[in-house]
């Protein structure tokens, strides 16, 4: 789901024409080539930090020291602040290798 729907914002935002902008760029054409970049590094960035905590997760159940209830719990938490540490995260690696 974050794949398809970072792809549908990147593609919503590359096929605007520029002087009203898309959806990330609000118009700003200085911006375009950068916006759709931090997204895909951010949905990229976001796939990653689950993956990591789901396998943390599933290496301690495995150990017996925790329940499935901890571990939902483990992840929703990754997913709720995942979400825009990976954007900041993106926006700081994109900015950086311009």
């Amino acid at each position: 789901m974050v794949l398809a729907g970072s792809g549908l914002l990147i593609l919503t935002e590359l096929s605007a024409p520029c002087p009203p902008g898309g959806p990330l760029s609000f118009g700003q054409c200085a911006l375009r080539p950068m916006a759709p970049t931090v997204v895909g590094v951010g949905a990229l960035l976001y796939l990653i930090g689950l993956s990591a905590v789901l396998a943390w997760v599933r290496r301690v159940q495995r150990r017996r020291l925790g329940d499935p209830g901890t571990a939902r719990e483990w992840y929703l938490l990754a997913a709720v602040l995942g979400a825009p540490i990976a954007l900041l995260l993106a926006f700081t690696l994109v900015s950086a290798l311009r």
